[in-house]
Formats: structure tokens, sequence, C-alpha cells
């Protein structure tokens, strides 16, 4: 049958959409997410919308019709007018206990959807984005611990988004001092539907090995990333974390890294005249200012987190993790030309 935000299985990530404002064709507040309708499989069809302006009448909104807008990025925008939304049948959250009922009322809701192609200025969701990428199993998959030394296929898997069209990724860094403030900022990331392969870890091999690295396994392939590398199994949440390995950087020593920035420090200095971590982050659109702060505090033991972003909007929410959980020194950078 059907569920709703309120089911045991989704209820802990309800506020993710609750709350949101949905506007509408013309910039009018068309109403408030108030819950969701997924199919028994756990697919999103529709959010429910409370209309206060209109008697609290309530109405679906196929997802596939919900969209963003630069002037509201935490909210949702439909190709609807107020009028058209007059003109819906009330939804009644009790026809989800009948299926044929249920059928028979979307069918009779959708026909009365307008058929014309959505406003030029809205664009996808991204807080939609990070729910339906949750409910795909981001959470699930992330159980499975990394555990093979990183080879040049690993590398290739974790590969920065975007480096090889001449473009800089969008991504969020700080710098931590301690492992248990990493690790719940990587906590954190996943509930909000980052995956392993978007969150980067780099820290000094020496006095910070103990803390973080329980195992090693045999050597990687020789010349997998620059100054070879050794296997390495890594306990607790950062053992979730894709493409572990141990490298060495001149001038800084040997380092334990994890996630895309261990194929941009293989390739060190991307687009730089710098080599090195600090060519690899210039590499991924870190300033060099930034890039040389970052290894400096690197150097001097400090644990450098990045989370690599889609847009613009995923970077803003990283950097309020990294931030909330006591990262100094955080960056975000920005799409544009390498």
């Amino acid at each position: 049958m059907f569920r709703t935000l309120r089911s045991p299985e989704y209820n802990s990530r309800a506020s993710e959409l609750q709350g949101a404002n949905v506007y509408g064709r013309d910039d009018e507040k068309l109403g408030t997410v108030e819950d969701a309708v997924l199919e028994e499989d756990g697919e999103l069809k529709y959010l429910v919308v409370d209309a206060s302006w209109l008697n609290d009448k309530k109405y679906l909104v196929p997802v596939e019709r919900v969209y963003g807008r630069p002037e509201h990025a935490d909210d949702f925008a439909v190709d609807l007018t107020r009028d058209e939304v007059e003109g819906f049948a009330r939804y009644d959250e009790a026809c989800l206990q009948s299926e044929p009922e249920f059928r028979s009322y979307e069918k009779r809701y959708l026909a009365s959807w307008p058929d014309r192609k959505p406003n030029e200025n809205f664009e996808e969701s991204g807080r939609l984005q990070r729910f339906k990428q949750w409910l795909r199993g981001g959470e699930v998959a992330s159980r499975k611990q990394v555990t093979s030394a990183t080879t040049a296929s690993t590398v290739a898997e974790v590969a920065p988004r975007n480096v090889s069209t001449g473009s800089r990724a969008i991504g969020a860094y700080g710098v931590y001092s301690d492992r248990e403030s990493v690790e719940k900022a990587v906590d954190q990331l996943r509930e909000l539907g980052f995956q392993n392969s978007d969150i980067s870890v780099l820290f000094p091999e020496r006095d910070k090995s103990k803390e973080f690295a329980v195992e090693k396994g045999t050597k990687a392939p020789e010349g997998a990333l620059a100054g070879g590398g050794t296997g390495l199994v890594i306990g607790g949440t950062l053992g979730w974390l894709a493409g572990i390995g141990a490298i060495a950087i001149p001038g800084i020593g040997p380092l334990i890294a994890a996630g895309p920035i261990v194929a941009a420090i293989a390739g060190a200095g991307v687009g730089s005249a710098l080599g090195g971590l600090a060519g690899a982050l210039v590499g991924l659109g870190v300033p060099e200012y930034e890039a040389k702060r970052y290894e400096s505090d690197v150097k001097a033991g400090g644990i450098l987190l990045s989370v690599h972003c889609d847009d613009l909007r995923f970077s803003e929410s990283a950097r309020k993790v990294l931030e909330n959980t006591g990262a100094k020194n955080v960056f975000t950078s920005g799409l544009k030309a390498a």
C-alpha cells in the first residue's frame, strides 16, 4: 500500500521536506509541504501541500513537477497559478487506504494539471534531489566499509567531478584537529545524502596513524599514487569513505587519504604551476592562498576534510556542516573555468 512521511522508515527524514514553501508560476506562495506520498517500494510520488490561503485545502504535487528557483533556494516551485490550484479536487489522506480509490482520485487529479512547458526560471530542486538520493539507498549503500588497497582503478573511480572536462569542481573544505569532530561531520554529511565518493579526508600518517589506521594490507601496485601506497582499513565512520590509501608528498611526508582528493594528488597540480597538495587543491578550484594554508595545516598535523558537490546548494549545506562541527579555515569553491 502507500506510505507517508509518518511511516517509521521515513519519519526520521520527514523534516527535510516538511515546512518547505511552494511557490507558483508568478512567484505566488501556493502553500507549504505537509507530507508526501510514497509507493510501497519507497518511490516518492507526490508532495502533499497545505494551501492555508484556501481554507487549508490540501493538494498533491507530482515530484516530477517540483522545481527550484534561485530566489527560493530552500523551497520548491511548481508550474501552477493560484487559480489552477483552486480547481484541483481536495486531497483526503483517507483515500490512501484503498488503492482503487486513490488511483481513481489520482487519474482525475492529474487530468486537471495544465499542459505547458515549465517556466524558464525554474530549475531542478537540490532539496528534493537530496531526499530522493537518500531514498535510492545512499545511506544503506554507505554501510559497506571500503577495505581494498588504493589501486589505479580505484583512483579512476573516485576522480573528482569535472577534472577531465577542464572545469573546477564545487566543494567545501575545512581543517580539524581531532578524529571525533571529523567523524561527526562525515556522519552528518551522510545523513544529508552525500555519497562516500563525495567526501575526502587527508591527514599525516605519523602521529595520527595510531588514531585512524587499524590495519595495513599489502602494497598497492607500484605507481598507483604519487610516492606509491599501502592499502589500509580505517575503522569507525571513516572506514565508509572510498579509495583509502597511503601516499607521500615531498615536503610533508607520509599521508593517509580517502576520497576524490586521492586522484587529485596523484596528478598533483592539475591546472597549476604548484605541485604536491597545494597544487592538487588549486586544481580542484581552491585559490592558491587557501591551498598553501591547507598544505601548511596538514603539515602541522591537521586533518583536511573536503566535500565535492554537484551544485552550489550542496556546497552551502556542506559548508554549514563543517562550520557546525568545529572545522577551521572553512572555504567553499564555486564552478568556474580552470
